[in-house]
């Protein structure tokens, strides 16, 4: 092999190495924006609720949880609301062909569904 024909090989392997990292850089962008976006949603009762849902459209198409846990925000020395706090809730519904859906909310909008056994 030639000087000339090892220098164009390598710059030909060189060329692919760099398509292919643009190309991997790209199918993990993707991927980040589809897992990122994932949204998750919970049935009851023939109804449909997802995360964004207010506290009372939750109950209005669950009814009320089996329990139910309420942190309130923090307080100063004053008894005011510190700035930025939030109330957090906690509800759980089931067991459901043993199976429980855990909520939470902040500030009475629901942020997160999960199910577990």
């Amino acid at each position: 092999m030639s000087r000339e024909d090892m220098i164009a090989f390598v710059r030909d392997g060189w060329s692919r190495a760099v398509k292919m990292s643009r190309y991997l850089r790209c199918c993990s962008a993707l991927l980040a924006l589809v897992v990122g976006s994932a949204h998750a949603s919970m049935r009851c009762s023939g109804a449909l609720i997802d995360e964004g849902d207010l506290t009372l459209e939750v109950l209005r198409k669950c009814g009320p949880p089996a329990e139910r846990q309420i942190v309130s925000p923090e307080l100063d020395q004053s008894g005011r609301v510190i700035r930025g706090a939030v109330t957090v809730e906690h509800w759980t519904y089931g067991p459901d062909n043993g199976m429980y859906r855990q909520l939470r909310f902040i500030d009475g909008k629901l942020v997160e569904i999960r199910s577990k056994k």
